[in-house]
């Protein structure tokens, strides 16, 4: 050893761990295992009669064992694994971790044994050598509840393929994810001075359902780092950039990783997901995909939306009406309003059902035909006539009636007390009739947006009722009136 500057107590050391949990440090002993060329890992985890020990025991069966049996006590010892980014070590902490929460142990492997004492002594023995893989045998401390919890984190582990691992002699079930794929991702690689390096690099993201009372979590390459509450399982299949602890990663990289997920498997989202912390976050993110995001708002909204429209009230209302949904600014997240409008995913209320405007916004259309009264025939002037009895008798409006020619999609319009008719839309027979239900229909139904212009608000429909009403009374009360205007 070249470097004596530093001791390290074990108590301090065990004190730091043991939040992490036993399972979690039996788990860097399998990843050990693991990132050899393995086909058996067999973990023991048994009480001991009468004492608050367990008999702990890993055992594998990788052809070299340890490389160099100075790294079993050694931390921070470089590892070859720092620049392999399919191997899941890099810090060299997993057995000395371990080994803080130990009475005792022994480690046993191809290039010699060391025996760790109660008495704090350690005793290495280079000629004690296995012919095949190692084995970790070790005394902790550890109650009959904290066993159980141990095991089922154990099970929680994704074991690879051609890997048998088992528990107390029972096989570890495997799993299979129900979908992998490929994406660019953050991992930690040594340089040519052997200093770990953030780089980007294309790897294989494998999915998996949560067993009955598992926390979604994510895994780097099959051991588990932080429980994430997303919708599944996510197992990187390389090193993920860890705290030195090795329970957590950085917030912008699980975001990249959970927008990479959304834009993969948005086609399986359900209405409660939407609402979950993954896919709001990811459904924020730059890299959310247009399909991705038009996925996430037929979910939430359905596939009737439209945003709220303040230029038309009316077709906020008529959109409503059809069982659709009107999304208001803060109902979506600015981000996720950026993202719709790039993907034409959200239109405004008026441009998917526009109220009928009689007259074009624009200033360049052409101007309508306006007819002049000379030219209109004794039809038009008796309905004229009639709609100015009505204006004056139901509403005391003295009312200013013009004909015109346009071929704008309304056939009456009214406003600020004069009414509009348009000949190329009613024709001359609707003139022909005089008085008549289908001309009181009309009058009534323009006479109501003297107090309000949306169709669809409470003060048209009760104008048109007091109007309707006025008109009855009207009728009876001067039925020589209406004479004057009928055919």
């Amino acid at each position: 050893m070249k470097n004596r500057w530093f001791e390290v107590d074990k108590q301090g050391l065990r004190n730091l761990v043991e939040r992490q949990g036993i399972g979690r440090l039996i788990a860097e002993l399998v990843q050990n295992a693991l990132d050899e060329d393995v086909t058996i890992v067999a973990v023991q985890l048994l009480p001991l009669p009468g004492r608050p020990l367990v008999a702990l025991a890993v055992e594998d069966d990788a052809p070299e064992g340890f490389r160099n049996l100075d790294h079993a006590f050694t931390l921070f010892a470089d590892s070859y694994k720092k620049s392999l980014p399919e191997k899941r070590g890099r810090f060299n902490l997993g057995e000395k971790l371990i080994l803080a929460m130990c009475q005792e142990a022994t480690i046993a492997t191809t290039t010699g044994s060391v025996m760790f004492g109660a008495d704090g002594d350690r005793h290495v023995r280079p000629r004690s050598r296995r012919e095949r893989g190692s084995m970790f045998q070790a005394d902790l401390r550890m109650s009959r509840a904290e066993c159980d919890e141990t095991c089922i984190y154990l099970h929680s582990l994704l074991i690879p393929n051609g890997v048998t691992v088992t528990l107390n002699g029972v096989t570890l079930s495997p799993r299979q994810p129900i979908h992998t794929f490929d994406a660019n991702l953050e991992t930690e690689i040594a340089d040519d001075e052997r200093v770990l390096r953030r780089r980007m690099r294309k790897t294989s993201i494998e999915l998996y359902e949560p067993l009955v009372g598992e926390t979604a979590t994510l895994y780097e390459l099959g051991l588990p780092v932080v429980e994430t509450g997303d919708r599944w399982h996510l197992n990187v299949a390389q090193k993920v950039p860890l705290t030195l602890s090795r329970d957590n990663v950085p917030p912008a990289y699980l975001r990249n990783l959970r927008t990479f997920v959304l834009n993969e498997m948005h086609d399986r989202l359900t209405t409660e997901d939407v609402n979950t912390v993954w896919v709001q976050q990811a459904t924020c993110d730059d890299a959310c995909s247009p399909e991705a995001i038009r996925t996430f708002l037929d979910r939430r909204f359905g596939d009737h939306r439209a945003a709220y429209d303040p230029t038309d009230p009316e077709a906020n209302k008529a959109i409503q009406a059809d069982g659709g949904t009107i999304i208001t600014s803060r109902m979506l997240k600015k981000e996720q309003w950026q993202k719709a409008k790039e993907a034409g995913a959200i239109h405004p209320a008026g441009k998917i059902k526009p109220t009928a405007k009689p007259y074009s916004l624009d200033p360049n259309a052409p101007s309508a035909d306006v007819i002049l009264p000379a030219d209109w025939t004794n039809a038009m002037r008796t309905i004229a006539s009639y709609a100015v009895f009505l204006a004056k008798e139901l509403m005391d409006v003295d009312l200013i009636v013009m004909m015109v020619r346009t071929t704008n999609n309304f056939a009456a319009c009214y406003g600020q007390g004069r009414l509009d008719l348009n000949l190329f839309r009613l024709g001359h027979r609707w003139f022909e009739q005089g008085a008549s239900e289908s001309v009181d229909a009309l009058l009534l139904h323009e006479f109501g947006h003297e107090f309000s212009g949306d169709h669809l608000s409470s003060d048209f429909h009760d104008a048109l009722c007091r109007l309707g009403a006025r008109l009855k009374r009207l009728a009876l009360e001067k039925p020589e009136a209406f004479r004057a205007f009928t055919r």
